[in-house]
C-alpha cells in the first residue's frame, strides 16, 4: 500500500495534481484589456529576443487536450522551458516525500467529527480503494490528489508533462521559477482545519466538483481569462488567502523571469490562473515596460496535427 501511494504522489503527474489544486484555489480579479488568450509573446526593454508565456491547465482529459502548432513551434525555438517547478529535478521525489505528512503529527480526525470521518473514509475507499485509516496524518493537499482523478473520470493528460517531453526531444534546458518546498509551503499558512474541511466537502459532493471542473476546462479551451479568473475566485474558503496563494508568488516570479529573458528566448509555462488580474503576470510584466502580444490561432487552442 505504501509503495503504491508513493508511486502515485511522486510521479510527474502527481505533481500536476498538486498544482491543479493550487490553480483551482487561486484568486484574482478580471483584467479587462486582456480577457482572452493563454499564449503570449514578451518583448521590450533589455531583451534582444522575445520570450513566451503559456498558461496551462494542470489536469485535462486526454480527448480535450489540445496544443496549437504555434505553441509547439515557439517552444522548439526557445532555449529553455521554465515551469513553476523544475519537474526534471532528480531531488523532486525526495522533496515530495518529505512533505507528505503533517509536521506535528496532526490527524484528520482532529478536525472532523467521527461521523464525518467515517463517511469520508467509506467514500474514499469506494472511489479509490485506499483506506483513510492508513493516511490519517497525511496532509490535506495530498489527500485531495486522490480525489482529482475522480473529478475527471477519464484518461488524464498534463500540459506540463507534454511540454517537458517536447522540450527533452529538442534537448532544451528545463528549469523552475520556484522550488517544490516553496510551492508546498503556501499550505503551511492556511489552517489545517480549513484544508481538511475543504477535503471533506469535496469528498461529500463529488458531482458538484465534476461540474465545476468540466466548466473550468471548457473555459480554458476558449482561452477566456476573464471568466477563468472569475470562476477560480469563487472558492469562498480561500478568499482570505489570495495574497499567499497567488499575488506573492506572481510577484516573486517577475525578477527571475526578467533575468532569464535577458539570457535569451525562454518559454514559460505556468497555470493559467496566474496570467490574469491586476496582480497577474500579464499586468505585472506590462508595468515593467514589456510589450505583450497574444499568440495562437483565434480564440481557441487548435489541434496539434
Amino acid at each position: 500500500m505504501l509503495k503504491t501511494l508513493k508511486s502515485r504522489f511522486l510521479n510527474p503527474l502527481g505533481l500536476g495534481i498538486l498544482r491543479s489544486l493550487l490553480a483551482f484555489l487561486l484568486l484574482s480579479f478580471p483584467l479587462q484589456a486582456q480577457d482572452k488568450g493563454v499564449f503570449w509573446e514578451i518583448s521590450g526593454p533589455g531583451l534582444s529576443k522575445p520570450s513566451y508565456l503559456f498558461g496551462t491547465i494542470h489536469l485535462i482529459c486526454e480527448q480535450d487536450y489540445k496544443l496549437s502548432q504555434e505553441v509547439a513551434d515557439k517552444l522548439k525555438d526557445s532555449e529553455a522551458l521554465i515551469m513553476e517547478v523544475d519537474m526534471d529535478d532528480p531531488s523532486l521525489a525526495l522533496s515530495m516525500l518529505s512533505k507528505m505528512q503533517n509536521d506535528e503529527g496532526e490527524s484528520i480526525t482532529d478536525y472532523l467529527s467521527e461521523e464525518e470521518y467515517q463517511a469520508t473514509r467509506r467514500k474514499l475507499k469506494e472511489r479509490t480503494g485506499v483506506d483513510l485509516d492508513m493516511l490519517k496524518q497525511m496532509r490535506p493537499f495530498m489527500l485531495m490528489s486522490l480525489i482529482y482523478p475522480n473529478l475527471l473520470e477519464c484518461e488524464i493528460k498534463s500540459y506540463e508533462n507534454e511540454l517537458m517531453k517536447l522540450a527533452k526531444s529538442q534537448r532544451l534546458d528545463i528549469r523552475g521559477l520556484e522550488s517544490v518546498d516553496d510551492q508546498l509551503s503556501v499550505f503551511d499558512q492556511i489552517p489545517l482545519e480549513e484544508q481538511y474541511r475543504s477535503f471533506f466537502e469535496y469528498a461529500e459532493n463529488l458531482e458538484k466538483g465534476r461540474r465545476e471542473f468540466r466548466k473550468l476546462i471548457a473555459t480554458y479551451l476558449k482561452e477566456d481569462i476573464e471568466l477563468l479568473v472569475k470562476m477560480v475566485s469563487e472558492s469562498p474558503e480561500y478568499k482570505a488567502y489570495q495574497d499567499i496563494l497567488l499575488d506573492k508568488r506572481n510577484q516573486n516570479w517577475i525578477a527571475p523571469m526578467e533575468a532569464l529573458m535577458k539570457e535569451g528566448t525562454m518559454f514559460f509555462a505556468v497555470g493559467a490562473g496566474h496570467l490574469g488580474g491586476e496582480k497577474g503576470l500579464l499586468r505585472l510584466l506590462e508595468k515593467k515596460g514589456y510589450n505583450l502580444k497574444r499568440l495562437g490561432n483565434g480564440n481557441q487552442l487548435s489541434d496539434n496535427k
